[in-house]
């Protein structure tokens, strides 16, 4: 009887030892999610809102499908050239000033992209807020690793990534409101206010992080001497495991390699999703600006859903291989019915549904794998190159597909290799993710 009042006064105290451990990862998180989710909310929409303006640009500047597509792509090369720099930059004067820079100079150069007139320029542009914005999400990637450990990491990087859809369930509307709103306004057209109202939240921004941001537990003002050695200790006893390596010999160690590749094809089918959505609205008869963005809102809608439920899922389970390919799996098929259906809008909201859900469930269990077997120095570098590497999808996707719409006059012949290449991805998921990765 005493052996078993023991095992239960023992039971109680690890709950209750968990219950606290909740509630101070709880308190971490409302100290720095918010601020890092608008941060990079403001990003991605300053990132896909070339979408949003694709339509009245290429009509006044009279780019064609291939040029749009070749600029929106050029981000990425810029973004991709500048990442591993980047986060080296941050590893060494902290997340907090690195951030802020950041945030200042993509913010300045988003608002800049209002003064295009001409293919040069608008290829220059792409590639300078790309460069501007390089660095933001891998170094928020590392820095959340320096305080959660990784059976937390899947949930706290969904909620990260639900700046993703939050940026298109508020950007498509909102972009399509300033567009049909301000046109005119001061002799500029309402695209070119597009871009100054929403590049200024970034410059302003920059300041907030400088503020509020803590670069380390250590540093926290806001946490007791026993919560940090709480939170030190989770992350030492997990780093025991993890490989140690010179951050030099990341570029070519073979798991790393594998991860950017796996990546690669996540991303260059998110950019061929969220590139094209309103494209594809438009192409299923609707016509009216504001009614495509309150449409291009739904499927960004459902994706926060799906992306909260499977990453909770994945990190109750500890599995991230098979959670990994049935977002993938949802994906395509999302992708393919869009497709099939594309003159049937309620088939083409419901396919791009499927579609960015898959993709944006799939990022958050992909981000676990690196950060789990990475650390220090070679964690900032290995997550940029991971990065930097499948970035470059970026400017693949549009610029395949708008060289192939060139050419057939529809973007099925593009949006059908996008499958394909999501679909390799995905068994190459299944091949190289070790069964119960945590």
């Amino acid at each position: 009887m005493s052996g078993h009042t023991e095992a239960v006064r023992l039971s109680a105290m690890e709950g209750a030892r968990n219950e606290a451990e909740d509630g101070l990862y709880r308190k971490v998180t409302w100290r720095l999610l918010p601020l890092l989710l608008v941060c990079y909310m403001v990003s991605y929409l300053d990132r896909i809102n070339i979408s949003f303006a694709k339509i009245a640009m290429n009509e006044e500047l009279r780019f064609s499908e291939a040029v749009y597509g070749l600029g929106a792509g050029l981000f990425f090369i810029g973004y991709a050239l500048a990442e591993v720099p980047s986060n080296l930059m941050l590893h060494r004067f902290g997340a907090r000033r690195w951030l802020a820079r950041i945030l200042f100079t993509w913010g300045c150069i988003s608002m800049a992209m209002a003064f295009v007139y001409s293919e040069t320029s608008f290829y220059i542009l792409r590639i300078l807020l790309g460069v501007g914005e390089a660095g933001l999400f891998p170094g928020v990637i590392f820095f959340l690793l320096t305080w959660y450990p990784s059976h937390r990491r899947a949930r706290i990087t969904s909620l990260l990534y639900l700046a993703a859809p939050l940026a298109g369930v508020l950007g498509a509307p909102l972009s399509a409101v300033i567009i049909a709103g301000t046109h005119g306004a001061l002799g500029i057209s309402g695209w070119q206010w597009m871009f100054i109202i929403e590049g200024l939240p970034a410059v302003l921004l920059a300041f907030v992080v400088m503020k509020w941001l803590t670069n380390s537990i250590e540093d926290a003002s806001w946490l007791s001497p026993s919560e940090k050695k709480t939170l030190r200790a989770n992350l030492d006893s997990e780093d025991l495991l993890k490989h140690e390596m010179r951050f030099t010999r990341v570029f070519f160690d073979k798991n790393v390699l594998a991860l950017s590749g796996i990546l690669f094809g996540i991303v260059l089918s998110q950019s061929g999703v969220f590139f094209y959505l309103p494209s594809l609205i438009r192409n299923a008869g609707i016509t009216d600006t504001i009614e495509i963005g309150i449409l291009s809102a739904v499927p960004y809608g459902a994706a926060v859903v799906v992306m909260l439920l499977v990453n909770r899922n994945s990190d109750r389970m500890g599995e991230r291989r098979w959670h990994l390919f049935g977002s993938c799996a949802l994906g395509i098929a999302g992708f393919v019915v869009a497709t099939l259906f594309k003159t049937n809008i309620v088939m083409v909201v419901t396919g791009l549904s499927m579609a960015i859900s898959g993709v944006m469930a799939a990022l958050p269990v992909f981000w676990t794998l690196p950060t789990a077997i990475l650390k220090g120095k070679a964690a900032a570098t290995g997550i940029a190159f991971v990065n930097s590497i499948a970035l470059t999808a970026g400017f693949v996707a549009p610029s395949i597909i708008g060289y192939l719409t060139a050419a057939t006059g529809a973007t099925d012949a593009g949006i059908y290799l996008v499958a394909v290449v999501w679909t390799v991805t995905a068994l190459c998921a299944l091949y190289f993710v070790k069964p119960k990765t945590a």
